[in-house]
């Protein structure tokens, strides 16, 4: 059964929520300032600042921010691994 490109990035992408989702619970839950805390919430913060679009009748302004840490990329490679185990 093959599935869509769109099905296997909603399952990385729910993969990653669950993963950052349970680092910053375990980080909470182990206290802030310890090396644990530190660990939990490893990673990276790629953006684009934001930047504004004036058009004479409205302004619109574009901007993006992630945040990619090691829980959420070991979630989503364990729900990538769930995944084609059910395929």
């Amino acid at each position: 059964m093959k599935h869509s490109i769109v099905f296997l990035i909603f399952i990385l992408v729910i993969g990653t929520l669950i993963g950052t989702t349970v680092g910053e619970l375990l980080g909470l839950l182990v206290g802030e300032g310890t090396k644990m805390h530190s660990f939990f919430n490893l990673g990276l913060t790629p953006s684009f600042s934001p930047t504004t679009l004036n058009l004479i009748i409205m302004s619109i302004t574009f901007g993006i921010k992630a945040k990619i840490t090691l829980c959420g990329v070991l979630g989503m490679l364990l729900c990538a691994v769930f995944a084609i185990r059910k395929l």
